[in-house]
Order: C-alpha cells, then structure tokens, then sequence
C-alpha cells in the first residue's frame, strides 16, 4: 500500500469517542467511586458534556444509569454509574423506560457503549437527535435548555476566535517578503508582530470570556423553560404511547412501624 492510501485511510478511519472505564477496586458503597468518575468521565457530565470548569455553580453527581429502585443490584456496580451534572441528574431522576421501549431503540445515552456522533448532530446552538435514543434522551433531559445553548455558544465563539488568529499569523508569516514593493515590507512585519502579540494574549483573553460568562448565565432564570416544558412533555407522551406500561422506576417500599 502506497503512503498516500495509507493516509487516506488513516483520515477516513473515525476515532472513537467513547468513555473507557478504568479497573476499579471492589468498593461497597457507590460514592467512594466518585475520584474515577470524574476521571474516566473527562470531569464531564456523561450527557450534556458539560465539564466541572464549565459548571461553576452548577455542582456534579453520581447518576444510577438503572435508577436504584428498579435495579437495586446495580446500585454499587462501577459500570452502572455516570458522572453526571446535577441539572441532568434531577431531569433523569427515576426514569427507566419499559422492555418494549428499549427493544425498539428508546433508552438513555450512554457514553460508554454509544458513540455520541451516532445519536446525536449539532446545527447551530441546538443538538438535534439522530436515533431514538437521541431523541429520547435530548426531551427527557432538555438538552437544548438555555444555560446549553449558552455554553455551546460561548465554545463557538472562543474556538473560531483562536482558530482565527492562528490562520492569520500562519497567512502573514508566509507572505514572500522579498517579492513585495518595499513600501509594504514594513507593514507587513508589523501586521506579523501585532498578531503574534494578539496570539499571545489570547490565553488571558479567553480567562476573560470564561468569568465574565460564568458570573451568572448559567444558573439565571429560563424564560423558555415552562414553554419549553410543555414541547417536551408532549414529544415524551407522543412516545410513551407508543409502549404503554410504567415508564419510572418502582417508588422505594416505605416500612411500616408496628403498633
């Protein structure tokens, strides 16, 4: 095989994206499993991929992916377990949809088996489904709420931003200086040295965007969210007919206390 069809093989073989779980000691109870959550996680949450630097104050959880209700003998097992931020964890909550839903492809996503670009597209701010899991979990958790959108916008703005600076630079560093009238020479070098003070400053500039974003924004009031709301539970109920039967997890027996 010739070096240019391995590169194009190389370029067209996909990199997979999944959560690989670290071997894990045997631990009896689920919160001590946290400090390798958060690690094999990315310190990311497992379905809005919000990262912790990202969340401010929004804090993070441990999420039973079987609600411990409905599998109580998963309710220590590592491979059971997200790293979940909390606006995701209390939207999940008890949710276990039916055999017959799961059958027919409706379940949450889970970064550990589902690649995320399988189910998942993003056009603009808003992520679109591209499987019934997809579209199960983006309703059932608002994966397009506000403080989402928010945050997707502000990783446009700062990826376009460095990618900006660093084509420019790259373009004015390979202007064939020797070819140009000497009256542009000069302003050329100078465009190269204020770029290359811009690039160097971007670091600052991005710490800048990053506080002044998360003073507040993401834990402000939705006023879409009611709106929103009522979209979401009609899409919801529109699939839940579909597969009649409970669509949560069994409430915990409460004891009885003699008399």
């Amino acid at each position: 095989m010739s070096d240019s069809s391995k590169g194009q093989q190389l370029a067209s073989t996909s990199i997979s994206t999944l959560v690989v779980r670290s071997v894990v000691p045997a631990l009896s109870d689920y919160s001590e499993y946290r400090p390798f959550l958060r690690r094999d996680f990315f310190h990311s949450c497992a379905y809005c991929t919000m990262s912790e630097a990202e969340a401010q104050a929004i804090r993070f959880a441990i999420d039973h992916y079987e609600p411990r209700n409905a599998r109580p003998d998963l309710v220590h097992h590592y491979g059971n377990l997200m790293y979940c931020c909390d606006e995701c964890n209390l939207r999940k909550g008890d949710r276990s949809p039916p055999a017959s839903a799961r059958e027919d492809g409706y379940r949450f996503f889970r970064p550990d088996t589902d690649e995320h670009s399988d189910h998942f597209d993003l056009s603009g701010l808003r992520v679109n489904s591209k499987s019934k899991i997809g579209e199960y979990t983006i309703e059932a958790l608002d994966l397009n709420r506000m403080a989402l959108r928010r945050l997707r916008e502000l990783r446009k703005r700062l990826l376009e931003c460095e990618d900006a600076v660093a084509k420019g630079i790259m373009a004015l560093r390979g202007a064939h200086l020797d070819r140009l009238p000497q009256h542009l020479k000069g302003s050329i070098n100078r465009s190269i040295a204020r770029a290359q003070t811009v690039a160097e400053s971007m670091a600052v500039e991005i710490d800048n965007v990053l506080r002044s974003f998360a003073k507040s924004d993401l834990i402000d009031d939705d006023p879409e969210s009611q709106e929103r709301a009522k979209e979401r539970a009609a899409k919801l109920g529109a699939i839940m007919v579909l597969h009649p039967g409970s669509w949560r997890a069994p409430r915990a027996a409460r004891s009885r206390t003699k008399r």
